[in-house]
């Protein structure tokens, strides 16, 4: 467009006065400011990603921070995210076995594996039992065989689904109370139940309040039984608090949030964390959490300080708050000021003080 009018600029001067032609033409070249176009933007964002670092929020990818201003939902996920990720094992119930054999053989299947729930029955004594075939199912927990027989350990369902026999009546109340429950089982049913208590993360309420405030909905997306994310929902006022959810769930239900319009903003922290982080608009993971995690995410919380969340919010829009302003500063410029040098009112060094002053 510059181009266009700085020739038809120098076609009219042609006709009107040959000799200030160039002269104009130069000036109208010079005295425009496409570059405080190209500035406004960049300028804004490499200064507000500088910031944020110094908050302890990492920027990896460049949308991060305008897609952060526009989100009107953040979903968390529960262990290791709003909790401290250090599950303690509170209770073995075995079912068949002593509790001591079924500690062992959970920790055997739990060998090497970096999972908060592997490392708190990592206490175990597992005795050098030989695991066979040892695989995890995202989401549902371990597969292994040992002495010849299937073992699983996790949730209850995946566990149920090898034996098919319904959870003991008298066990359901006490796994409802809000605690994790892990399941052990293997053809013959249930074999022990674990009950894992992890602590919230102590800045965990005020983030939450300060983003309400901010205008922000909160979820909380686990993979826990619903009654654990329910009670870690309610110490955070955080009402839509779903639990017992695959990272396929998960995938699912954040779809759908944003086939209703909403800008979702995911904050997790492990493997089965990845497929939703991938989804959302702009996804959060904490600096502590599985590198896959990280590698997926947009933003990492380097201290792994909730509280930096609704900082980085506040600062990500008043980012773009600044890049609009650039934006309009730059095209009310360019408005006054080309017509003035087509006009033969701006002489080519008053153009350039013009053009360095606007950029």
């Amino acid at each position: 467009a510059l181009l266009v009018l700085a020739v038809a600029t120098a076609l009219g001067w042609w006709l009107i006065d040959p000799s200030r032609a160039l002269w104009v033409f130069v000036a109208v070249l010079v005295v425009s400011c496409p570059c405080a176009l190209s500035l406004a933007t960049p300028a804004a964002l490499t200064v507000a990603t500088g910031a944020l670092a110094a908050r302890g929020v990492l920027v990896t990818r460049g949308h991060a921070i305008e897609a952060l201003a526009r989100a009107d939902r953040f979903i968390f996920d529960k262990t290791g995210t709003l909790t401290l990720g250090r599950m303690v094992l509170v209770e073995v119930m075995p079912v068949r076995d002593d509790a001591a054999r079924a500690l062992a053989l959970a920790a055997a299947l739990e060998r090497g594996s970096e999972h908060p729930i592997a490392r708190a029955l990592a206490g175990g004594e597992d005795g050098a039992i030989a695991v066979n075939g040892l695989r995890a199912v995202t989401g549902a927990g371990v597969e292994g065989e040992i002495d010849g027989r299937v073992w699983r350990l996790g949730r209850a369902e995946f566990v149920a689904s090898l034996h098919g026999t319904a959870l003991p009546a008298d066990l359901q109340q006490k796994l409802g109370a809000g605690d994790t429950a892990i399941a052990l089982g293997n053809a013959e049913g249930w074999q022990a139940f674990f009950l894992l208590s992890d602590a919230l993360r102590p800045e965990a309420a005020a983030m939450a309040a300060n983003l309400a405030e901010a205008g922000v909905r909160l979820s909380i997306f686990s993979g826990d039984a619903l009654a654990a994310a329910a009670r870690v929902g309610a110490a955070l006022g955080i009402a839509d608090a779903r639990g017992g959810l695959s990272p396929e769930d998960k995938h699912a239900a954040l779809k759908a949030l944003q086939d209703a319009g909403e800008t979702v903003a995911m904050v997790g922290d492990g493997v089965n964390d990845a497929p939703v982080l991938a989804q959302a608009q702009v996804s959060i993971a904490m600096g502590g959490g599985a590198d896959l995690a990280r590698a997926n995410a947009d933003v990492v919380l380097l201290g792994n300080d909730l509280r930096a969340l609704p900082e980085g919010l506040a600062l990500a829009r008043r980012t773009v708050r600044i890049v609009k302003q650039n934006l309009v500063w730059a095209f009310a410029y360019n408005f006054f000021a080309i017509p003035l040098a087509m006009a033969g009112w701006v002489t080519p060094w008053m153009a350039g003080i013009g053009m360095s002053a606007s950029s």
